[in-house]
């Protein structure tokens, strides 16, 4: 039996996690349901704090901080932000509508991923970072993977609370999934431990990072950069898991490349 640590992305928050316990128990189950009977011997578990991103506003309505998270991702893209007065709904629109043009998405999938992303991670970078971490690090201390899936955001998260835990664990294989580690100001820079002289550094405790990202995942970006600011890590080619929506964990948990790397890292001793 081989353990599996899964750490979502974000807006995985539902009414009906009354408690962590319970939020968890529902993301293994979608886990599961995703990866099929097609990885045998596998001890999945869950890490699970969305609670602790969940918004406390009423409305979707980004803020200061979220806007200069989207003109840092925008510059990413290679767009200029500045081409559009102001920063309403319009603004918004216009930016997501740059980003689909290069990265042949719908600008209405674009948005909303805008839309429920950089919130979270604007929450995550300005005050929630210790409860989230120390939520990751404990499911991490309790469940000893051999192996962990990181998705989106929780890519970050399993980053910093690995970094975190020195010699205590012995991890096979961090798989990284639509992540955006490699995302310049927004996220890279703010890592912790800093980046020193441009590099991340992988984490101690892991024997080999591989990361996979859809074609035109457009959160995981800039494309190929993170095996460059991260060395030592495997990028993988860029696969196509669900043309509608690039960025979403049971597509990349069902495609064939995830499948099979997990089921190296099951081989690995």
């Amino acid at each position: 039996m081989t353990r599996l640590l899964g750490i979502h992305g974000v807006r995985n928050y539902k009414a009906a996690d009354t408690t962590p316990g319970l939020g968890a128990k529902r993301l293994r189950a979608d886990w599961l349901e995703a990866l099929g009977d097609r990885i045998p011997g596998l001890d999945l578990e869950t890490a699970y704090y969305a609670d602790l991103l969940r918004s406390e506003r009423q409305s979707d309505e980004l803020d200061g901080a979220d806007v200069v998270l989207i003109e840092q991702w925008a510059r990413a893209w290679g767009v200029d932000p500045s081409g559009v007065q102001g920063r309403a709904t319009g603004w918004v629109r216009w930016v997501c509508g740059q980003v689909a043009r290069r990265s042949g998405q719908r600008p209405a999938v674009v948005e909303k991923t805008v839309r429920m992303f950089f919130p979270e991670v604007g929450r995550y970078f300005a005050g929630r970072r210790a409860a989230v971490r120390e939520r990751v690090r404990g499911a991490l201390l309790r469940h000893r993977p051999d192996i962990v899936v990181a998705h989106s955001l929780g890519s970050v998260v399993a980053y910093e609370a690995l970094h975190g835990l020195a010699d205590e664990l012995d991890v096979r294989l961090l798989l990284t999934l639509g992540s955006p580690l490699a995302l310049p100001h927004a996220v890279f820079h703010r890592l912790d431990p800093v980046p020193r002289d441009g590099k991340g550094t992988r984490p101690a405790v892991v024997r080999r990072w591989v990361n996979v990202a859809d074609a035109g995942d457009f959160v995981a970006i800039p494309r190929g950069e993170l095996a460059r600011v991260f060395p030592g890590v495997e990028e993988l080619p860029e696969i196509s898991i669900a043309p509608a929506w690039p960025h979403g964990v049971r597509d990349y948990l069902r495609h064939r490349t995830v499948v099979e790397t997990i089921t190296a890292g099951l081989r690995a001793g």
